[in-house]
C-alpha cells in the first residue's frame, strides 16, 4: 500500500474519530452524569417528595376488571410520555384502592382510584435534573416506546454507544500509527487492560 494511500486513510480516520466525538458530545456527557448520579445516590433510593397533588373526576366503569379500569385511567389522565400499565403491574394498596404507578422520564406518577368519591388522586413525583438525565441515559430501542420523542432519543443513545466503540478502536489505531513508542500511552493502555482483566477475574 503506497504512502499516499496510508496517509489519506490516516487523515480520514482522524476526521471520523473527531466528528464522532463531536456528534456524541452531549450523549456521552449524559452517560457520565448518569453514572455519577447513580453513585452519589446509592443507598439513598427513597421516594422523592410528592408535590402538586391534584384530583380529577373519574366515574369507575361498572363491572370492569382492575386492568380495564387501569386502561381507562390511562386514557383519562393522559400523562406526558407515559405508557399503559401492564396487567402484572396493576395492584391495590393496603386500603384496597387501585393504586397505579405510571413511569415517565420527568418522574413517576401515582394515580389512586377513589371509587367511593368517583375521582382520581394524581400525585406527581418530579425528577431532579440529574435523575432526568439518568433516565434519558437508559433509553434505547429495546424499550420500543410508543412515543416518537423517546424513540428518537433511543436512536441517538444507540448511535452514541456504537460511536464510543468506534472512537476507542480508532483512538488505538491513531496512537499506533503515530506514536506507538510513547511511554505514557503504553502505560495508560496497559493500565486500562490490567484493570479490566483484574475486575473480570474477580467477578467471574
Amino acid at each position: 500500500m503506497s504512502h499516499d494511500i496510508l496517509s489519506g486513510m490516516h487523515q480520514w480516520i482522524k476526521r471520523i474519530h473527531m466528528y464522532l466525538g463531536l456528534l456524541n458530545f452531549v450523549a456521552l456527557t449524559v452517560f457520565g452524569i448518569a453514572g455519577l448520579t447513580a453513585t452519589m445516590q446509592a443507598g439513598r433510593d427513597g421516594p422523592p417528595p410528592v408535590s402538586g397533588t391534584r384530583y380529577q373526576p373519574f366515574p369507575v366503569p361498572a363491572n370492569a376488571s382492575d386492568k380495564e379500569v387501569a386502561d381507562a385511567v390511562f386514557q383519562a389522565v393522559k400523562l406526558p410520555l407515559s405508557n399503559p400499565i401492564p396487567k402484572q403491574a396493576v395492584r391495590r394498596n393496603e386500603k384496597n384502592e387501585l393504586a397505579l404507578h405510571f413511569f415517565t422520564l420527568n418522574g413517576p406518577y401515582t394515580v389512586t382510584v377513589l371509587e367511593r368519591e368517583s375521582r382520581l388522586r394524581i400525585e406527581p413525583m418530579p425528577n431532579s435534573v440529574p435523575r432526568f438525565l439518568s433516565n434519558m441515559h437508559s433509553v434505547t430501542q429495546a424499550g420500543n416506546s410508543r412515543h416518537l420523542r423517546i424513540r428518537l432519543w433511543g436512536w441517538y443513545n444507540e448511535f452514541a454507544i456504537w460511536s464510543l466503540i468506534a472512537m476507542a478502536i480508532s483512538g488505538v489505531y491513531l496512537w499506533l500509527a503515530s506514536r506507538p513508542r510513547y511511554r505514557w500511552a503504553q502505560i495508560s493502555f496497559a493500565a486500562g487492560m490490567a484493570a479490566f482483566l483484574v475486575l473480570y477475574v474477580a467477578t467471574r
